[in-house]
């Protein structure tokens, strides 16, 4: 009696083992998200945020040396010649935000701001020009000339959208992975680009129908939708790479490049101005701040700047693409395929309860 008793408290520590050694994938995530996303968001600041001012040619020596004093290396502030170029420059984009001196005693301040260019970043230009008008005794208004959706005022749309497709184009790959390891490259990267498609679609249907976040004529849903597939399926490719090149490792990799990193660089809600110099640097070239920059122009400025935004996602695609077409990668695929297909071949028959009777 004690032979079957010993082996089974022998294969519950080897389960015990297996399961502990398996602990190791949550307690990096918690590490790596912490470090990351919770290290780029949990201290805003502004960093580099532009700023235009209109003013008569006798007013603006001093409001220029009164906001450039209240708003230190934080802000870079220039003088735009008038106010529809200032309007202009807010609304493609080349400037953050504009502050718009009143002409005389009883007209007030305007700042000129793009919420859907960052909420917080058009917060912070307002705290700039209220606190230079405030001392002058002046009164301010706000004009928002590219506001964002009013079902989703924080502006938090676009960031959650990338989110669910990050987190859908890590874990598709990695679950055809571990339930169909010997399928077929071809098969693969269809499921992956069709399950990448219905993600962002389902992000739509429930955020933008359901919930009234993203608005807009029908092209304009269909390229965002578009771009959000384009964005998860580069994710999943990704993660199919590093599964490739670097076998079971290949989690921890990917979840540090294509989540980690990529959550924190997004520059959706904590938009570039206001991300601290490393998440700022990443920023200008890490793959989800293109496919979000892409959805921004997409949503709210008409696509204006959308083709350079896209570039940079088909960068990552063709590179991502290339490397996995490399003989090497090809061979270590094909090897990894036939090592499965070998092992469940090999893999005796489950006997059935009926049969041990």
């Amino acid at each position: 009696m004690s032979g079957p008793d010993t082996n089974v408290q022998q294969a519950q520590r080897a389960q015990t083992k297996v399961a502990l050694g398996a602990m190791i994938v949550p307690l990096f995530f918690v590490i790596g998200f912490a470090t990351c996303i919770i290290g780029a968001y949990h201290k805003p600041h502004p960093n580099g945020v532009k700023i235009g001012v209109v003013a008569p040619a006798a007013q603006v020596g001093p409001l220029l040396t009164g906001l450039q004093k209240a708003a230190g290396s934080a802000f870079d502030i220039s003088r735009v010649p008038t106010l529809a170029e200032a309007v202009d420059n807010v609304r493609r984009r080349d400037l953050n935000a504009a502050f718009v001196a009143g002409t005389h005693p009883k007209q007030p301040g305007t700042v000129i701001v793009a919420s859907a260019n960052g909420r917080l970043v058009a917060t912070a230009a307002e705290t700039l020009a209220r606190s230079v008008t405030t001392a002058q005794g002046d009164q301010l208004t706000v004009r928002d000339v590219r506001p964002l959706t009013p079902g989703d005022e924080i502006g938090l749309g676009v960031f959650l959208l990338m989110v669910a497709c990050t987190i859908c184009g890590y874990i598709a790959p990695t679950i055809l992975e571990t339930a169909t390891p010997a399928l077929r490259p071809a098969r693969r990267y269809a499921i992956l680009a069709g399950t990448a498609t219905l993600v962002a679609t389902l992000v739509y249907l429930i955020g933008g129908l359901g919930y009234g976040v993203y608005k807009g004529s029908v092209g304009t849903i269909l390229a965002f939708i578009g771009v959000g597939a384009l964005y998860a399926f580069v994710i999943g490719l990704g993660t199919r790479l590093f599964q490739v090149l670097f076998g079971p490792a290949g989690i921890f990799l990917s979840l540090a490049v294509l989540v980690f990193l990529n959550v924190a660089t997004l520059g959706a809600t904590y938009t570039s101005p206001v991300l601290a110099p490393f998440w700022k640097f990443l920023n200008h070239f890490w793959i989800g701040a293109g496919a979000v920059n892409a959805e921004r122009s997409i949503l709210y400025f008409g696509g204006q700047g959308v083709g350079s935004d896209l570039l940079r996602v088909f960068a990552w695609i063709g590179a991502i693409a290339l490397l996995l077409l490399l003989p090497a990668s090809r061979r270590l695929e094909h090897k990894r395929e036939r090592a499965d297909v070998a092992g469940e071949v090999l893999r005796p028959p489950a006997r059935s309860a009926a049969s041990e009777a």
